[in-house]
């Protein structure tokens, strides 16, 4: 299913009618796109790149709005418990289902709470390390050995619950392999240290470990995405280096509140969608090797629900706690 949801733009779904009519959204502004992240980041980025468009769009003004905390608990948070009428929207990635499953007493319920309108897209992460490692590939890396616990296989990662992390629990999983895990407080100072040699190997959001990997300071692995980044066209997937089916990029997606009327819903879905075929966005998606998917509401949220249950299995078998 998941495959399915992530493949290609879908049609817009058929939304019912609600006693909210369409023509009255929106009539006021700002409309708030909240991102949980700091301002600078690469989602941040890419809400930047969106939020003019759509407010072309929808002839209203769109502001970003930075809510950077909690693995974007707060902003999450901060808009489940807003109005639901289409102004303030959360523009989120996939730790909005790991928290779900990461954390056992969030402020909100993902699913009980909040509504999907579109999934924007997705950004691959990649296996990568400090040229010295010993590692060339996937299955040189999953060989390695040492006298202590397979310490050779140690991987640094953006933070206990990030994204790189789970990548990296759901491979150690399907290799039976152990790794040793290396969390950090944010992608940027796990990169430092790889690429000083005080830790080997890293698994993260590609954006991040591109100009590196083209500028010789650090060699690529494998990407985690279903398909080769067209950035990478000679580095294989984990998929095709011996785990068909492994996909565990990371999507970013747009989420109102569970209240938000199905006729609000359908306006903010259908202007985002034609937002995404601006050059200016598509061309910041790429950048940062990901990709646009659109899809309808009803897909994000079989998504989400499919990948609460993915993580909350990965979380438990591997006694994941939130730091």
């Amino acid at each position: 299913m998941r495959r399915a949801i992530l493949n290609g733009l879908a049609v817009i779904a058929a939304l019912s009618a609600s006693t909210a009519s369409a023509q009255e959204y929106p009539t006021k502004g700002p409309i708030k796109l909240v991102v949980g992240f700091a301002t600078g980041g690469g989602t941040d980025a890419i809400a930047r790149s969106l939020n003019v468009r759509l407010g072309e769009i929808l002839k209203q003004t769109v502001v970003v709005e930075n809510r950077p905390s909690a693995g974007g608990i707060v902003g999450t948070d901060a808009v489940a418990r807003s109005a639901p009428d289409g102004y303030t929207v959360s523009f989120n990635v996939n730790t909005h289902a790991i928290n779900q499953a990461l954390y056992p007493k969030l402020p909100y319920d993902t699913e009980r709470d909040l509504r999907g309108v579109t999934l924007v897209g997705s950004l691959g992460q990649m296996l990568a390390a400090n040229p010295k490692a010993e590692a060339n590939t996937l299955q040189e890396f999953l060989k390695l050995e040492a006298p202590n616990e397979n310490r050779k296989r140690i991987l640094a990662n953006g933070g206990v619950g990030s994204p790189g992390h789970l990548a990296a629990a759901y491979l150690e999983s399907l290799a039976g392999a152990k790794f040793t895990h290396v969390p950090y407080r944010g992608a940027g100072p796990g990169i430092t240290d790889v690429l000083g040699g005080q830790v080997p190997y890293i698994l993260s959001t590609s954006a991040g470990l591109l100009p590196h990997v083209r500028a010789g300071k650090l060699k690529a692995i494998a990407v985690t995405s279903p398909q080769r980044s067209p950035l990478l066209p000679n580095v294989p997937t984990i998929a095709e280096s011996g785990f068909p089916g492994y996909d565990m990029d990371t999507w970013i997606a747009m989420f109102v509140p569970r209240a938000t009327p199905n006729s609000v819903v359908k306006v903010l879905h259908e202007a985002t969608l034609e937002a995404l075929k601006s050059p200016q966005v598509r061309e910041r998606i790429e950048a940062q090797a990901g990709r646009i998917i659109g899809g309808s509401p009803e897909q994000l949220d079989a998504l989400v629900a499919e990948d609460i249950k993915r993580y909350t299995k990965i979380v438990k078998d591997f006694g994941i706690k939130a730091e």
